[in-house]
This record gives structure tokens, sequence and C-alpha cells, in this order.
């Protein structure tokens, strides 16, 4: 499956609770800015520090190339104080060293290279720690020094001191490069479709970012910038907004299930919903049949493996060609008997009327069929005043809005469907020993 479609699951830069846990990884907002004097005040102090710029000899600092440097010293300074001060406990920052090419996902008058040039200095200057990437295995990361968090002390900096500058794309574009390289964003022309999506994401935006979202008790700020990912098929193909486009930049997102128990909207403790077996669901209504009652990923003979056998039957979604062997990790968690043909042949015996839609590759447009229920679902809970986050196929919502959130989701489901999905609860609760 893609990997886009994992990131629920992955766990890679989630927050610790335990020493055993890996540090939360803060990842590089290059839209924070300082909303008052206080943090101005930390980027003349660390700006005059550094060396000065290199000038030509016989010419004059050009005064654009002086604002590009505070420009980027700014938006560094805020990010670091989004790692020393958020709740979240952030242990570092992941840093785009790359240059950008300059498209609508780059934010104007902001300089990659002069990034570079002052986390460098910064370095040197011993404001922050520089950890350099690895090839495929990690980002360059960053983490404020003692020196940088006394000089956030001494101003009194506080979260409510980051702002963020307008302008952030919300609607991207996806496309795997040539021979499957990275993937990268790729431009587009805005048509009724796409300012219809980016009106839909301005809305979400401005309602979360006045929402009293907290985590651990304390206010969590910035909540983050959603935006929506879609998907073409590679640079230079013709493309649409029909494939993928699930919301993508909250950071209740990448939170283990054994620290959401920390969040609460409105002074409430959460509820998680759930569309119940959201993908299986969707493939009945492209195919215009009722799904049957009960779980649809209750296969016989494989009671008890739910949890690994939900992915496998969801990845027959995204092939262009008949499966013929199990991933490593469901191997290794089903019974030793069961094969990728003999789970596809239970599959299928299950629901006859989806396996025409077995290995077709049809899984990106499910998954933007879901991500339109989805953002439905939060405008409708916005209009009424209600809080609720996203977590790609479910919301969590305040406990005592959890009813008509249920309400609102099996309703928003037959209006874009015809079907009503069923939607599970999952209480949000305290780890058992703490």
């Amino acid at each position: 499956m893609d990997q886009l479609a994992n990131h629920r699951g992955s766990r890679s830069d989630a927050g610790p609770t335990t020493s055993a846990e890996l540090p939360h990884v803060l990842h590089w907002d290059e839209w924070l800015s300082g909303e008052t004097g206080r943090i101005a005040a930390i980027v003349e102090e660390v700006v005059n520090l550094l060396p000065a710029p290199t000038v030509t000899p016989g010419r004059s600092p050009r005064s654009d190339a002086a604002q590009r440097r505070r420009v980027a010293a700014e938006t560094l300074v805020a990010n670091l104080v989004v790692v020393i001060l958020s709740p979240m406990r952030y242990a570092s920052l992941a840093v785009p060293m790359a240059s950008a090419r300059g498209s609508r996902y780059d934010r104007r008058a902001f300089s990659r290279e002069v990034l570079r040039t002052c986390v460098t200095e910064m370095h040197e200057a011993g404001f922050l720690t520089l950890t350099e990437a690895v090839f495929r295995q990690q980002r360059t990361t960053i983490s404020p020094t003692e020196r940088f968090r006394l000089l956030v002390q001494k101003h009194g900096v506080t979260l409510g001191d980051i702002g963020r500058v307008r302008g952030r794309e919300t609607i991207e574009l996806w496309a795997a490069g040539p021979k499957h390289q990275r993937k990268e964003r790729i431009e587009y022309r805005d048509t009724q479709e796409t300012e219809r999506l980016r009106a839909e994401m301005e809305t979400i935006n401005a309602h979360l970012s006045r929402a009293d979202i907290r985590y651990g008790g304390q206010p969590l700020y910035p909540v983050g910038h959603l935006v929506r990912k879609f998907r073409a098929g590679g640079v230079g193909e013709p493309h649409g907004f029909n494939l993928h486009g699930r919301l993508y930049g909250g950071v209740w997102e990448t939170l283990p299930k054994s620290q959401r128990h920390l969040l609460t909207i409105d002074g409430e403790e959460l509820s998680d919903l759930d569309f119940s077996a959201m993908f299986v669901r969707l493939a009945y209504c492209r195919q215009g049949v009722q799904p049957p009652a009960g779980d649809l990923y209750a296969i016989p003979g494989l009671a008890g493996f739910r949890h690994a056998l939900k992915p496998v039957v969801n990845s027959l979604f995204f092939r262009q060609k008949e499966a013929t062997r199990l991933p490593a990790e469901a191997r290794e968690a089903l019974p030793g008997d069961w094969t990728m043909g003999r789970v596809k042949v239970a599959v299928a015996a299950l629901h006859p009327a989806i396996v025409p839609l077995f290995d077709t590759n049809i899984g990106m447009e499910l998954f933007a069929a879901e991500a339109e229920i989805l953002v439905a679902v939060l405008l409708a809970l916005f209009a009424v005043g209600i809080t609720a986050l996203n977590m790609h196929d479910g919301i969590l919502v305040a406990q005592s809005k959890r009813k008509y959130a249920m309400e609102t989701m099996r309703r928003v489901s037959f209006e874009k469907t015809g079907f009503v999905f069923e939607v599970c609860e999952k209480s949000v609760r305290r780890p058992l020993g703490e």
C-alpha cells in the first residue's frame, strides 16, 4: 500500500512516554512566524551574534538579502520555540535542507539556501545541535541547546507568541518521479473543483485555529495546518483530483493510542469514532451493493487475527496484478498454513460482490471517496459549533458530542453514497497503571 496510506499507523516520529519509545520529532513548518515583539527580540539577538553576510568588496549589503536572512531566522526561531514549549514534548526538529524550486507550495520571500546558512551559523554559535541526514534513513534534524532555551526564558516567550503566515497551499498534488523515484509535488492549474476543495480546507483550518484543543491540560498550539494530498499517476501525466485526497497536518494524527487520553476538546475527554470496515464498505458502494451485516473483516477460520488481516484485505485494492505472497508482517502474524491465495479465496467467498475490484488498483479512488465523506463530516460538525479532529477514516470528538457526531457520520455517508455506514465508538481512556 502507498506510504501516505500507512501514515496513521506510523509511529516512527511518535512522542515518548517511556525511555523505550522513539523521540517525538517536529516536522518543519515553513509558515510559522513571530506574532509578537518577544519573538522579534530573540531574532534580533540571534542575528546580531551570527557572522555578518559576505559582501563583495566595494558593494553595500543588499536590503533584500538582509530581509531573506531575517525571515529565515524568524521562521527557524519560531519552530525551535515550538520544540521547547509544546506540550507534545518534541525532542528535535526535522529540517528540509534541499533547495526548493519556487512553486505554489513554497512561501514567497523565503529561501531554503538562506535557511541552510542560518542553521549552520546557529549551530556554530551554540544555539542548536545539528544531526546530518542519512540517505533513505533519516532527515536532517536540529535541537535547541541550553543557550537557546535560556534565551526563550529570558524574553518570556509563550506559544501564543507564535503566528502563521497566510498563503500555504492546502490542496497538494503528488506524483511519483521517473522510474518510481521519490514522490514530488507538482504544479496544477486551478479549476472550480480545486477552488471548492481549497475553500473547504480554509473553513476547516479556520475553525481548528479557534478551537480549545489541549494536550495534558496545556493549549495545543499551533494545532497544525491541514492539507489534502492528492495523487497523480506520474510527473507530466494527465491528472485530476480523484485519487487519494486524505487530510494531513494535525499534530494529533501521529500520537500513539497510549497518549490520546491526554487530548481534550473544550475541556472534555474524547471519543474515537470510526466508520466500521470503511474500505470494504466503500468497495461495496462502488458495486452498488449493500454490504452484509456484521464485521466485514471477520473471515471464517481467522477469528482473532483481525488486526493482521485488515491490511491484507485492503491491499487487494492496490494491486495491478494478482497478489501471490502475503506481506512479511502478515506472514508472521497469521497462522502458518494461511497463504495469500488462501486468504484471497476466503475473502472472495465472504464478499463475492466486490471480487471484480480485486487487483484493479482502485484503492486510491476509494481513499478519495473516504476523504470526501470525512471532510463533509467535519464541515457539518463545525457548522453547528462542534470541534472534531480528523483521523483519516474517523474522528476524535468530545464525549458529550459523540451521539450527535455519530448521527452526522451516518447521515453524511448516506448523502455521499446512498448507503448508511456503520459507526463504532472507542473511548479514549488512560492506560491501566497510570
